[in-house]
């Protein structure tokens, strides 16, 4: 792991907007940062019309502080599909997807969520464990992907050939 700073709350922010600019030019729209409304992004295309909705937070997704899926969901009709990215601890994760699919029960559009598991080292410090994908829609939910979070974890051979999971 990398010692000192490194790893911290502003460069996961910018890393995670990068990431969703890139995505955002490869499905041919433009991302914009804290628009309407603040949202930390919202990608769009050309014709004006939104693709998705994105926040992302640092803090784990299960706090009740955490209320970036209320944010989406305010939001969900003027858009495509909304997406969440976010962390908790591995043995969290069945508490934060039945506090998203309680909250995403009454969408009327589909969520996708990127959940990263970890375990705590230090009060500062987390161990990555497991990236996570998630689906949202009418009322169901479905893991479409799970794979090791630190990309030189991932056995590239298995997941070039795994097909989608559930």
């Amino acid at each position: 792991m990398f010692k000192g700073e490194y790893i911290n709350r502003s460069n996961w922010t910018i890393h995670v907007g990068l990431v969703m600019r890139e995505c955002a030019k490869l499905m041919g729209a433009r991302t914009f940062f804290e628009q309407g409304g603040r949202t930390d992004a919202v990608l769009q295309y050309p014709d004006n019309q939104i693709l998705t909705y994105v926040e992302w937070e640092y803090n784990q997704a299960d706090r009740d502080s955490v209320n970036e899926l209320d944010k989406l969901l305010e939001k969900n009709d003027k858009c495509y599909f909304s997406t969440f990215i976010s962390y908790c601890q591995h043995e969290n994760i069945n508490i934060v997807i039945e506090k998203t699919s309680r909250i995403w029960s009454e969408a009327s559009r589909p969520l996708i969520f990127f959940l990263i598991t970890y375990e705590p080292q230090t009060k500062k410090r987390r161990h990555f464990l497991e990236l996570r994908t998630y689906f949202f829609s009418n009322g169901k939910r479905k893991l479409v992907r799970k794979q090791p979070a630190l990309p030189w974890d991932i056995e590239q051979r298995k997941y070039n050939v795994e097909e989608d999971a559930g």
